[in-house]
């Protein structure tokens, strides 16, 4: 990691101490966290990029300590005296741990801390019987350990912050979901999408965008759902999309005539949002942050885990005009995210 003085945007002289009049104004953070793109998983914490991306474009001084996929408690462990060194070679104003395990690579320290929690971290992962890993259960405990390190904590959805146990925990976490670009995401053609991707033109397209080998996500029961759509519109099919790369997404969501989430457990999926930004409808049961469900009504309608209830959602879905404009609800752009991110960090830092 380079010194602070040799990084392009940096207002503080090495040793000089936080704090001060232009601390007060533009901030200095370290984003330590696993969740980060690399070679081998090119598309992992695209999230997370975009939002320093957003922080950095208010004007604060942002940092990345990538501690790497798969790091595990024992990796994480060991990375502490790199990222004490770090610490001391930056001088930040506040250390942002994002997935929540990953706290525990923060050393002892004075530096306020935030930490946000994203779904797995407090969901827990199922196996295939449908219980909670031993491993996930230990990551549960190692975020509510990352939580009470912490000054302040974002969930991503109300519903992830009330998997946190203690209403002391609970008290000091706000919820900012996970946010859209809308430079990047708006509507687009669906003729010239489908046409850029060589998709058939008649296809009725749903689109289900998620890795289709984890159990959580419930392939079956987004195949079942289309299956019984078929029953009312032929020409319906499953439209599998994962592993793109995010700046081609658009044209996938403006290509669909609808989107389907399935799954069994989320934090607060980014599919939704970008579907939504796209102009495109969203059938989903009820996971992750249903708050999008009152705020969007015509676009987004949520069904019973089943594939009647599913396909009939679906089917009025289908119905709806096809002239798309943006759905996002207010407050999910990325700069408004990055807003309020920076007002939990000064919670954070008041004395």
């Amino acid at each position: 990691m380079p010194e602070p003085a040799d990084v392009p945007g940096n207002d503080r002289a090495p040793g000089r101490p936080r704090g001060g009049r232009r601390a007060a104004i533009l901030l200095t953070i370290l984003f330590v966290t696993s969740m980060h793109p690399s070679p081998a998983f090119p598309l992992r914490g695209v999230s997370v990029v975009r939002l320093i991306s957003a922080l950095r474009a208010l004007g604060h001084r942002v940092e990345l300590f990538e501690l790497g996929a798969g790091s595990g408690a024992v990796g994480y462990v060991r990375a502490r005296g790199r990222v004490a060194e770090a610490i001391r070679i930056l001088l930040p104003d506040v250390l942002h741990v994002h997935y929540g395990p990953c706290g525990l690579a923060v050393p002892r320290t004075d530096v306020p801390i935030v930490t946000t929690f994203v779904g797995d971290d407090l969901n827990g992962t199922p196996n295939r019987s449908g219980r909670t890993t031993w491993k996930s259960r230990v990551g549960i405990l190692l975020s509510h350990y990352a939580a009470r390190r912490s000054r302040r904590c974002i969930a991503v959805s109300a519903s992830l912050r009330s998997r946190l146990r203690s209403a002391v925990l609970r008290k000091k976490t706000v919820v900012i979901r996970d946010a859209v670009d809308p430079e990047l995401f708006q509507p687009l053609p669906r003729a010239a999408a489908r046409e850029r991707l060589g998709l058939p033109p008649d296809a009725v397209l749903v689109m289900f965008p998620h890795d289709t080998t984890q159990p959580t996500k419930r392939l079956w029961l987004a195949e079942a759902a289309v299956a019984e759509l078929r029953r009312h519109v032929p020409a319906a099919q499953l439209w599998a999309v994962n592993g793109k790369p995010p700046d081609e997404m658009p044209w996938h969501y403006a290509a669909a005539d609808a989107m389907i989430v399935t799954s069994l457990r989320e934090g607060g999926p980014s599919s939704v949002k970008e579907a939504l930004a796209c102009g495109i409808p969203v059938v989903s049961v009820a996971v992750g942050d249903t708050d999008l469900f009152g705020e969007v009504p015509e676009r987004i309608r949520v069904a019973a885990a089943n594939a009647g209830a599913l396909a009939a959602a679906l089917h009025d879905a289908l119905k709806m005009p096809r002239e798309r404009r943006s759905l996002l609800p207010p407050g999910l752009g990325l700069r408004e995210a990055a807003q309020a991110v920076v007002a939990v960090y000064r919670q954070a830092m008041a004395p």
